[in-house]
């Protein structure tokens, strides 16, 4: 047979068949392939040490000993997935890797690259979006029925699944209220990029961009007798003059946009009810606040190497004649339920200053007392559930109430649970839980029954979350209390930086500076917080809490 040319394969077959590599080298090679894969992990158990941080894998569930063998198994499986989820994200969110080269590969890819990250998409002229806000507007009909029952599938296995659609939500609401003689109003709030999509590309320049369900969504409402306020159109007409409506690197309404829908929902409230009105006792106050906002926040760039300058705005405060600041007035006939963009200029954790908000102005335009339920996130349910709550424990709320007003951010139609929540009045019972009073302050230990979980900063587009925990087995100064359980809230992260409490897990003893939250409700009632899985233990009266290291 003649010489023939062997094909790639069987050359490099052979040249890797007759490699040869020296021992010594091959032992180098090992030893620091080895070092390299232990590095990581050596590093973080150190760093984690000094800390003082830990990650629990499992966290047992209590199961009730007369369930089923098969609701137990299940049980038991979910718990565990659910833990399993849970260890792998705290070491991902923990890894010093992740701290180390995040925050520089970001600087780099904004500056040079125009990226942003899975929460932030960078726009023109140094404009930022929040990408749920673009999600919404883009994404399919939030009505569609395949849309919804996508969202009630997607929900992960150890997740409770979501009530999709609002419109049942919103009209059940609007039923309970009126079986009181209260009327509602709900104001949905267009998100950023559907009145200023220019700033996004050259090729939209003009506004009004909505979810393709947004008309069937205000037609379902109608026929159901839900007074729908719509800001659109006040929004569009406020941008046609040249103005700005949003914050350029914040997910929220500028001040002056803020106004004109409160000044625009004021006449439509005394339209409404006639007699609304007050004795002009407030007054305003121009103040000049500069911030940086949420989503530039969210991008998590090196402290030294930032690239935006702050931007300004002029606030105007609400202040009474004794120049203090306007409060919520729980016995007011109007009640106002919103989100962080009632809260945006009231709470200076935001950003930009304080007693500037939204209720603060419509109180103001209507010098009328104004009550406030408020919460930085989930307006699709969460205001529902402070005033349920609120009526649970005894309290009524809703007692001589007129008007309610819903606000929440329109991105909700397509991502919040708009689940069904029951406004039962309830009677105060003795619960076994400790509750501090007004003005006691009292240092307890206790086992940590149950903990909910603060974001990762950076993660959601708030700087301060609050957590709650169940303690049981309270004891002051060694001794076993009488009532010998608590519910506490308490910061989980504050100012973008995880607190002690973060680190707390189930099954830890923990001391803890117990005071009332009565006290301190109205500041801090409306930060974000997370709340426990039992909506039982939610009921109860909380304390608010520090933890002591001993």
């Amino acid at each position: 047979m003649g010489n023939r040319a062997l094909s790639r394969e069987a050359l490099a077959a052979r040249e890797i068949g007759q490699t040869e590599i020296h021992r010594s080298l091959s032992i180098v090679l090992t030893l620091v392939f080895i070092c390299a894969v232990c590095f990581v992990p050596v590093r973080q158990y150190f760093i984690d040490r000094a800390e003082k941080s830990t990650i629990v894998f499992f966290q047992n569930e209590s199961l009730d000993s007369g369930d089923s063998l098969t609701k137990r198994i299940n049980s038991t499986n979910k718990a565990f997935l659910k833990n399993l989820h849970d260890l792998e994200s705290g070491i991902e969110e923990n890894s010093f890797l992740r701290k180390v080269f995040l925050p520089p590969l970001q600087y780099f890819f904004l500056k040079y690259l125009g990226q942003g990250n899975e929460k932030a998409v960078s726009g023109r002229d140094g404009w930022l979006f929040y990408r749920p806000g673009l999600d919404y507007l883009i994404g399919q009909p939030f009505l569609g029925a395949a849309q919804l029952q996508k969202r009630v599938e997607a929900h992960d296995i150890w997740e409770q699944p979501v009530h999709p659609d609002p419109v049942p939500a919103i009209v059940d609401f609007k039923e309970q209220l009126q079986q009181r003689g209260i009327e509602l109003i709900v104001v949905p709030i267009p998100v950023k990029a559907a009145l200023q999509p220019g700033k996004i590309s050259t090729r939209l320049v003009t506004g009004d961009l909505v979810n393709r369900s947004w008309f069937k969504f205000q037609k379902r409402l109608t026929e159901n007798g839900v007074r729908l306020f719509d800001v659109r159109p006040i929004l569009l007409e406020y941008a046609a003059n040249g103005e700005d409506v949003f914050l350029a690197r914040d997910t929220h309404w500028r001040p002056e946009s803020m106004r004109a829908v409160a000044v625009e929902l004021a006449r439509y409230c005394r339209a409404l009810l006639p007699d609304m009105g007050g004795a002009g006792n407030l007054q305003s106050q121009s103040l000049q606040i500069r911030g940086q906002g949420d989503i530039a926040k969210m991008l998590t760039l090196p402290e030294n190497m930032q690239l935006y300058a702050d931007q300004e705005v002029e606030t105007e405060q609400i202040i009474n004649k004794q120049g203090e600041f306007w409060q919520p007035d729980r016995m007011a006939d109007l009640l106002l339920l919103g989100d962080s963009f009632t809260n945006i200029y009231s709470r200076s954790s935001l950003g930009w200053g304080a007693g500037a908000g939204f209720a603060e102005q419509l109180s103001f335009l209507l010098q009328h007392p104004v009550d406030l339920l408020a919460r930085n996130d989930s307006g699709a349910y969460v205001t529902r559930e402070m005033l349920a709550v609120e009526l649970q424990r005894g309290r009524d709320r809703l007692a001589g109430k007129k008007l309610v007003i819903w606000q929440f951010s329109a991105r909700e139609l397509a991502f919040g649970d708009w689940k069904p929540i029951a406004l039962h009045l309830g009677e105060p019972e003795e619960s076994g839980f400790f509750v501090a009073s007004f003005e006691e302050e009292i240092t307890v230990s206790g086992l940590v029954a149950e903990i909910s979980r603060s974001p990762r900063p950076g993660s959601v587009p708030y700087r301060d979350n609050l957590v709650t925990l169940h303690l049981v087995d309270l004891k002051d100064k060694g001794r076993k209390m009488t009532e010998d359980q608590a519910l506490v809230y308490g910061w989980g992260m504050k100012d973008n930086q995880l607190t002690d409490f973060a680190g707390v897990r189930t099954g830890d003893i923990v001391t803890v500076r117990l005071s009332s939250w009565e006290k301190i409700e109205t500041e801090y009632g409306s930060y974000r917080r997370s709340p426990l899985d039992d909506e039982m233990i939610e009921l109860e009266l909380p304390n608010w809490g520090k933890l002591i290291d001993e």
